[in-house]
């Protein structure tokens, strides 16, 4: 049984844009933003948060005081990452694999293709490209950019 019924998945990229939106200007965004991820419609992979935590700057801050937010991969989301990346192996960089960092493009995908939800990300589709756009293109899963989401919630600022 699912406990949450989210809209929304982030990637981290989205994340990390928003941070060019202080809270102090942009008071509606936040509150908006806020009440989402409140009500659960906007949730994010464990691995999202690991990004996060790398930059050390206020989004990293904003993530630790919203842990909740980021959902550590259940056993299915972990078989559907192992589907993606046996179809698109070169999602993930080979300087992420023998580094040991976190890379959440395929963590996050699974989780909007298993949740039934749009993927929110800030790359830009390249054909034949190794890219969240291409892959969730392959899989059927709805994925947009961040301004994208602000027009599908009708936002303004």
């Amino acid at each position: 049984m699912e406990l949450f019924h989210p809209k929304y998945i982030f990637d981290s990229g989205p994340f990390i844009d928003l941070k060019n939106y202080p809270d102090d200007v942009f008071t509606s965004l936040w509150e908006n933003f806020t009440q989402m991820i409140n009500d659960g419609e906007i949730l994010s992979s464990s691995e999202v948060f690991r990004e996060l935590e790398d930059y050390d700057d206020e989004i990293a801050a904003w993530a630790k005081l919203n842990k909740n937010t980021f959902i550590k991969p259940t056993l299915e989301e972990q078989a559907e990452v192992q589907r993606i990346l046996g179809k698109h192996p070169d999602l993930v960089k080979e300087e992420a694999i023998l580094l040991g960092k976190p890379y959440a493009d395929p963590f996050v995908i699974a989780q909007a293709k298993l949740h039934n939800c749009i993927l929110v990300h800030s790359e830009k589709f390249k054909p034949n490209a190794h890219k969240i756009t291409n892959v969730c293109k392959y899989f059927k899963v709805e994925e947009m950019m961040l301004f994208e989401f602000f027009r599908r919630e009708k936002w303004k600022f």
